[in-house]
């Protein structure tokens, strides 16, 4: 996830949120903190994450990935020399039940990947930057083959969740500040966006969102920024207004507020996730952070449950059965129950086998997608042991995990 930075400020580090199904989850429920939330967790605990695939690599990570069918994906990352050498990028496919490695296109091969997205099969993008960091790269993966294509001219790559494949002439990527660049099967073209974006995500040609932030900081010596979402329907880009946050008086140093992360799941079910925040360390008082969600419910935004607030991270996606994977270790379900994810079982470390000291890794996620047409979702990230000396290891991973 694309870190913000704000004039002075800590970066903010947020979490998404996405809703399937929730119109009757969520209908006519207070805002977090005023009475009802997303209720208490069961006692019932849900099944583990399955690991699906580990790299045999002990020095690796993967950071994005595109399920674009029941049973095919997509999965960028990188592997490193254990000697703290040079890194050389992963890509995987799964074509059926079983992750492999995959030829990266020819221009790829010496290229820093950031980001792989897909509208279905027969339409994979796959995003980057020059090894010798003098533009960007684009290739589109067409059902037999990666082409190369034209890539949005801007300084940096598309950040983690920063782009939106919606169909082979619409995708969208996040420029630099507030830009946005669209192709429409031709070319690019560059828009402004009302404010500055770090995420985006959408429905169709004429339902597409962006979030981040606005600055607000020479309001009277007030929070430094707001939220910010923006819509493009089809001709411009507006932003809607969205709930702000303050802090009570005294407030903190450098209060800022923002979103970094959407996710559409239909016209009217859209969510995003951001973080109320201050410069810590600065002197004078310490509140506790806020965590922001809201929910866009097709006409307007408005704040979501407190309780998922609390155990969602930057790692979450739908569960296809109405309810929602939080990130690794939480699951709420269609009614509202919250459910913890137990640990996955460990997979073999230095040794290539499961050593006592091999059971205290930990997964880390990068990214997680509702795998289309079922309830299930897949999770990039790291497979790691820290902190035990010569055990050490860091396997890139894809772990599943069935709502059912």
């Amino acid at each position: 996830m694309k870190p913000l930075h704000l004039k002075g400020a800590a970066a903010l580090a947020v979490a998404a949120l996405v809703g399937v199904g929730y119109q009757t989850a969520f209908a006519g429920e207070p805002s977090p903190g005023k009475s009802a939330s997303a209720g208490p967790a069961s006692s019932e605990a849900a099944a583990a994450m399955d690991v699906a695939y580990y790299s045999e690599s002990l020095n690796a990570e993967l950071t994005d990935v595109a399920a674009v069918s029941k049973n095919e994906g997509w999965a960028i990352g990188t592997s490193r020399e254990d000697d703290g050498g040079g890194s050389q990028e992963i890509l995987l496919h799964r074509a059926g039940g079983k992750w492999e490695q995959s030829e990266l296109p020819e221009e790829a091969a010496d290229a820093s990947l950031s980001q792989i997205e897909g509208s279905g099969p027969d339409n994979v993008w796959l995003f980057g930057r020059k090894a010798d960091q003098s533009g960007s790269l684009a290739f589109r993966w067409n059902g037999e083959k990666w082409q190369s294509m034209p890539a949005p001219a801007f300084e940096g790559s598309p950040a983690d969740r920063g782009a939106a494949v919606l169909a082979a002439d619409d995708a969208w990527v996040l420029g630099s500040g507030k830009s946005a660049h669209h192709w429409d099967g031709t070319r690019w073209t560059e828009s402004q966006l009302p404010a500055d974006a770090a995420s985006l995500a959408g429905i169709s040609s004429d339902d597409v969102w962006a979030v981040g932030f606005r600055e607000t900081s020479g309001d009277g010596g007030g929070p430094m920024s707001q939220p910010a979402a923006m819509h493009w329907d089809g001709k411009e880009w507006k932003l809607e207004k969205t709930p702000e946050y303050h802090f009570p008086d005294p407030a903190p140093p450098e209060e800022s507020a923002s979103l970094d992360s959407v996710v559409a799941v239909s016209g009217d079910e859209v969510w995003a996730v951001g973080l109320h925040t201050f410069n810590h360390g600065e002197g004078g008082p310490e509140p506790e952070e806020e965590k922001i969600l809201l929910r866009w419910d097709g006409g307007e935004w408005q704040e979501g449950p407190a309780d998922a607030a609390g155990k969602a991270s930057t790692e979450l996606a739908p569960d296809g059965a109405g309810g929602l994977v939080l990130g690794r270790y939480w699951h709420m379900t269609a009614d509202g129950d919250l459910r913890e994810i137990p640990r996955h079982k460990p997979v073999p470390g230095r040794s290539g086998q499961v050593e006592e000291v091999d059971k205290k890794q930990r997964f880390w996620p990068g990214e997680t997608v509702h795998v289309p047409g079922t309830k299930q979702v897949w999770s990039t990230g790291v497979i790691e042991l820290g902190a035990y000396g010569d055990a050490n290891f860091r396997r890139g991973a894809i772990l599943s995990y069935d709502a059912e």
